[in-house]
């Protein structure tokens, strides 16, 4: 069910600092407040939703807020999660920076100890708030992916490269999702490592085993006599899915009955259905666009293959152990070799080998690990262990702060 939404040009009467204060909440800790764009389909705005639903589940007051309270992923909030769409402003500013007034408004108004922005962009735009205005937020950005492999070289990234090293050595704190992508910080930017605390994403497995279950219509998933290759994400130049295709090249022209599925969609989608067409793949490869529920095809699929050039902490990778899906994957930075544990739960290649990931998938395929040992492994991201550490974060970097400023 989705949470309920406000749009924060509204009056509210009376504010949610008004009504914590005179209206017993069931919680005296105070709001937390989270920031990313939307929640169309996407790694980061899936770790967010479980971050924000997990913390509300633990007893806390949590806003979320949204740049466009629009996405397929909307229906996974829960209804303890608070949404605030925030409105962009009459002045020419494009993307998350048209929505700074109307963030500095909210800001000034519910006053939440905290601020967790989600994404580079985001993260941007709430530490310049934090620096130039005067308020008492404690602004935590979430680094997502390794800093500097923006390898599409967008103005937005080129932005981002340029300006992040002035910003984030002012945050109060910096949550990375994986060691790779704290070393990046420190070793590409003036961030001190004492400033960067790395919270694993955690992954709900035991609602991914029960959506799981569910049936799949898609003939050749249901055939056990196919051999099925995954990729299952957003369709963008960071993916390599050109690499994708022609590693699975090699491994059709080996084996003819084996087939592939990429799901998802994104900028590059048009890109990588050219590429299939131009290799003579389209009777091989299925690409139905974006799948409401990846989980089954994971569940059914005989490997999973990620091509990635750079990633945080790639959590399809943690998606797919929990159901026992094999895996193959480019040794990128970063997320991929931490989560596989050096290679003792599915296979690393280096970043741009072809014929290395053919190879590993044929392997794969041949000779596949133990599903148990995978959905094991999967265990280790399980939701419990990380929201305690994630509340031992809070107590120590929001919640004392916020007690020795009442105290001053």
């Amino acid at each position: 069910m989705d949470a309920p939404t406000r749009s924060d040009d509204e009056s509210l009467a009376p504010t949610r600092a008004e009504q914590r204060s005179s209206v017993a909440t069931g919680s005296d800790r105070p709001l937390l407040a989270f920031f990313i764009p939307d929640l169309s389909v996407g790694g980061a705005e899936q770790v967010a939703i479980t971050i924000v639903n997990g913390l509300a589940e633990r007893g806390y007051d949590i806003d979320l807020l949204l740049s466009r309270a629009s996405g397929e992923l909307q229906s996974e909030l829960s209804e303890q999660v608070s949404v605030v769409e925030l409105p962009p402003s009459k002045t020419p500013a494009v993307g998350v920076a048209a929505h700074l007034p109307s963030l500095v408004s909210y800001l000034h108004r519910e006053k939440p100890a905290a601020l967790f922005p989600h994404l580079e962009h985001p993260s941007i735009v709430c530490l310049t708030i934090n620096r130039l205005l005067d308020t008492d937020t404690t602004v935590i950005p979430t680094q997502h992916s390794a800093f500097g492999h923006g390898v599409e070289s967008t103005p937005k990234d080129r932005v981002v490269e340029r300006v992040v090293p002035h910003l984030y050595p002012a945050s109060d704190q910096i949550i990375s999702v994986s060691e790779g992508v704290a070393d990046s910080l420190v070793n590409q930017t003036p961030v001190d490592r004492g400033d960067v605390s790395v919270l694993h994403n955690p992954v709900d497995v035991e609602r991914i085993r029960e959506r799981a279950s569910q049936p799949v219509d898609h003939d050749w998933v249901e055939n056990s006599d196919r051999d099925v290759v995954l990729f299952v994400g957003r369709h963008a130049g960071q993916k390599n899915l050109n690499g994708w295709v022609r590693a699975f090249e090699q491994v059709v022209d080996r084996n003819p009955d084996v087939r592939a599925i990429i799901a998802g969609k994104g900028q590059c989608r048009e890109d990588v259905v050219a590429t299939v067409e131009q290799r003579g793949l389209s009777d091989v490869v299925s690409l139905p666009g974006y799948v409401d529920n990846p989980y089954r095809y994971m569940s059914k699929a005989d490997t999973f293959l990620l091509s990635s050039r750079y990633e945080g902490l790639p959590t399809v990778l943690i998606e797919c152990l929990s159901v026992g899906c094999p895996v193959v994957s480019t040794d990128c930075p970063s997320g991929p070799r931490e989560i596989l544990s050096d290679g003792e739960y599915g296979t690393l290649v280096p970043v741009g080998d072809v014929d290395g990931l053919a190879n590993a998938v044929c392997d794969t395929l041949a000779s596949p690990p133990d599903p148990e040992r995978l959905r094991s492994r999967a265990g280790d991201f399980s939701p419990q262990p990380v929201f305690d550490e994630y509340e031992r974060f809070l107590t120590e970097y929001v919640f004392a702060t916020e007690s020795a400023a009442t105290v001053h």
